[in-house]
């Protein structure tokens, strides 16, 4: 008779309190163990490995310990999977359905549940254990809306419920849901603000911060002893481990800093997954006056108004972009580029420089600057190759593309801008109502009964710009087809590279840093 061999699993979701270090396994993990261990004994089943996943949920799929089970049973590295429980195994009824009642039949593997008794074995134990498993997931779904529920509350009255304190504070450790000041890094905020208020530019407050050696968000999380993770921070070429012109941005957007909370931005799309999404502004929780604010909301309000000022300057008159976009990135870094101008003796031109580069020195290689326009015609270039290579003179004619309603999209178009302009004078209108309320022009009551009218229309506005944009989004998705084959018999050679035009062939293009032969390598990624 063949000897059984056993893989144990067992499972925490919980934080234990009664670790004595962090690196210890709990108490309960080490029962688990002990359980399982005797039970297996007791049986003269072999132990090939014994699997621990700790502060890990049920529902979670992407636990490392339950997933190099699931690779022991599809290689027949053991023929019997132990656990406490069904609900440590899973507590999703689609994991449950796909590997102990089906995978598990097809690779001839054993699932034994020593406390609720689920046992594959069994003939009759499939119904038990599948109710067992539904419970399980009514239980996890239940949770998910008590937890939602309490945070929520805990939300709308005031209390603090983010896993890490926003940058300039720290958690109070006399009252976790209550922010104070972090004497470090709340100067460097104040610092901010105050050099963009001056004139400072984005990349010139980075770069200045990154010359005195102030550690960035990230980093001064892990100084603190945050559990704060970044998938870049090791990276010895992550912008995130030095300022950068968007972690600046970032700080100037936050009306946090004068003292108000603004949590639930976001929401979690069901209990089964960690995907976020936006909510509305208008369904996020603002409340005033909850902490110790480090800049004044005059100051806020000033920087926000000049934020306002320098994006509309920055547009071009035409309100189209650049033909690429969006589409180059550092070769070195994998950081954007950045697009800037200069004015030379015969013109001015647009250059890409790595923004990584542009606010640290000494962080990416990528040091020199490429022109826009060689660039254009490199790009240019490419494209007309694929077009000698592919393109058929018998396809002209064959595909026709839909009729456009240029009136219908132009009209949008104008709509959509109008609208964005009433949005941008209402913000503007709000910021000088602040400043009469502070010098006493207009009262507070007249202040508020101004805010909750443009705070309305404005919500009006933004309700209509995103059904417009999705009207305008569904109608240049079905006249603009992505079909290679379409793409290709539209054109047949083109002379000037437009936005729309490299929008349909290039997805990213990557530029590498300029080697001592004068070369660097330019990677396009095609869409076609």
């Amino acid at each position: 008779m063949l000897t059984e061999i056993a893989d144990i699993y067992v499972r925490l979701s919980d934080q234990d309190r009664d670790k004595k270090d962090k690196s210890d396994e709990s108490e309960s993990i080490q029962n688990q163990k002990t359980m399982l261990i005797k039970y297996c004994i007791e049986r003269g089943w072999q132990i090939n490995d014994i699997y621990c996943d700790e502060d890990y949920s049920g529902a979670d799929s992407k636990r490392p310990a339950w997933n190099q089970v699931l690779k022991d049973c599809e290689e027949g590295k053991c023929s019997i999977v132990v656990c406490k429980t069904q609900s440590r195994f899973s507590r999703d009824m689609e994991m449950i359905e796909k590997y102990i009642h089906g995978k598990f039949l097809e690779w001839g593997i054993r699932f034994v549940g020593v406390v609720d008794n689920a046992d594959t074995n069994v003939k009759g134990n499939k119904k038990a254990r599948q109710i067992n498993g539904l419970v399980n997931e009514w239980y996890l779904e239940d949770l998910s809306e008590n937890i939602k529920s309490t945070l929520s509350a805990k939300r709308k009255n005031g209390e603090f419920v983010g896993s890490f304190a926003p940058y300039g504070y720290l958690v109070d450790p006399e009252n976790k849901n209550h922010l104070i000041i972090d004497e470090i890094a709340a100067p460097v905020v104040q610092r901010i603000f105050d050099m963009y208020i001056m004139g400072s530019g984005y990349i010139a407050i980075a770069k200045a911060l990154n010359e005195d050696k102030i550690p960035p968000p990230c980093i001064r999380k892990k100084q603190l002893g945050s559990k704060y993770y970044n998938g870049n921070y090791e990276k010895s070429h992550s912008p995130t481990t030095v300022w950068t012109d968007s972690a600046v941005y970032a700080i100037l957007r936050r009306y946090t800093y004068t003292g108000a909370l603004v949590q639930g931005r976001q929401e979690i799309v069901n209990y089964k997954t960690k995907k976020r999404r936006t909510k509305p502004q208008e369904q996020w929780d603002i409340i005033e006056d909850m902490h110790e604010p480090i800049i004044s909301k005059e100051t806020f309000y000033k920087a926000h108004n000049i934020r306002l000022q320098r994006g509309k300057g920055q547009k071009i008159p035409s309100g189209s972009c650049y033909s690429l976009a969006k589409k180059v990135f550092c070769g070195e870094c994998g950081n954007t580029m950045w697009k800037m101008s200069y004015k030379l003796r015969d013109g001015r031109y647009n250059y890409l420089c790595c923004r990584t580069r542009k606010s640290s020195n000494g962080v990416c290689d990528n040091e020199h600057s490429m022109r826009l326009d060689e660039l254009e015609q490199i790009v240019l270039q490419e494209i007309n190759k694929l077009l000698d290579n592919y393109y058929d003179e018998n396809a002209i004619g064959k595909i026709k593309a839909p009729k456009k309603d240029n009136k219908v999209q132009k009209s949008m178009v104008t709509e959509i801008k109008e609208l964005e302009d009433k949005v941008k004078r209402n913000d503007s209108r709000m910021a000088q109502m602040y400043t009469d309320k502070l010098d006493g022009i207009i009262t507070a009551d007249e202040f508020s009964n101004y805010r909750e009218r443009y705070k309305q229309e404005t919500i009006e506005y933004q309700n209509r710009i995103n059904i417009l944009t999705a009207q305008l989004n569904e109608i240049s998705g079905s006249n603009n087809p992505t079909d290679t084959k379409f793409i290709l018999d539209k054109y047949k050679h083109i002379d000037v590279l437009t936005f729309e035009i490299a929008n349909q062939f290039v997805n990213k293009i990557f530029i590498g840093k300029l080697e001592e032969n004068g070369s660097r390598n330019i990677k396009i990624e095609w869409k076609i």
